[in-house]
């Protein structure tokens, strides 16, 4: 863990913000390249980007707090301090997204087709930034005796609830499976398929692959819906069931809409 990498003069460059300012520029340069070969303006991914950089910020960083709002009700200053961790996917995916659907609906752009473009660059944002979090100590797993188990330092979240201990490196399991993805998305898209398609896929694989990482990962008690001996459901697995749900119907209504265009 290292949540500071190092100090220019007395200004701190955080891990942290490194990686998801990284995960930005990888996706921008990826949908860039994705944007070209469906022979659109690549420069329009640019000011896409910027846009969805905002909106997934705001996003993340609002549903962490209204998650967590008993942490921050009586000081609201550290809502603000991103760099110190605190985003939820979800929140930022859902924001992101958003975002993307209406700038490419406002530039005249299918706003399907535009957002498929830009999904593989969303996963692999998101494998960045999960970097990110393993930096700065975030988003830690439970204690585990696995050969690839780690231990963070004192004066991390993770040393605090779990003092010298091994957990699980929650936050690269959802790196590497957020690379994972993008490479499903990347081979499937070889073959093309109706508009929308590769945005739902995405949602349906991120929504499985956390409900399989949930578990292993800690979370206070405020962030669990049900905790009784073994049996417990977080905010998260909940919202990952609905958006399986969601993105499942909304891939069959795109497929059959497609398909009845396309005989019309």
């Amino acid at each position: 863990m290292r949540p500071v990498l190092f100090h220019i003069g007395s200004f701190p460059l955080r891990s942290y913000g490194l990686m998801i300012a990284a995960a930005f520029v990888f996706g921008l340069l990826l949908a860039r390249r994705r944007a070209r070969a469906r022979g659109l303006d690549p420069d329009m991914i640019i000011d896409m980007v910027f846009f969805v950089m905002l909106a997934s910020i705001a996003g993340a960083r609002l549903t962490y707090v209204v998650a967590h709002w008993g942490y921050y009700a009586n000081d609201i200053a550290r809502a603000f301090k991103v760099w110190d961790g605190g985003l939820t996917l979800y929140g930022g995916v859902t924001a992101g997204i958003a975002a993307g659907f209406l700038f490419f609906k406002r530039r005249g752009v299918g706003p399907w087709l535009g957002v498929d473009l830009a999904a593989p660059a969303l996963a692999l944002g998101i494998g960045i930034g999960r970097i990110g979090c393993f930096l700065n100590g975030c988003c830690f797993g439970r204690e585990c005796d696995l050969p690839w188990a780690v231990t963070f330092p004192a004066g991390s979240g993770a040393a605090d609830i779990f003092p010298g201990v091994a957990i699980h490196p929650t936050q690269i399991y959802e790196s590497l499976a957020a690379f994972a993805v993008m490479a499903v998305l990347l081979v499937v898209d070889r073959k093309r398929r109706f508009d929308g398609f590769l945005l739902t896929l995405l949602l349906i694989l991120l929504a499985v692959y956390r409900l399989f990482v949930d578990p292993l990962r800690y979370y206070p008690s405020i962030s669990m819906l049900i905790q009784n001996g073994s049996l417990s459901l977080t905010r998260n697995q909940l919202f990952g069931v609905v958006v399986i749900l969601v993105s499942s119907g909304l891939m069959l209504y795109l497929s059959r809409r497609s398909a009845t265009q396309a005989n019309a």
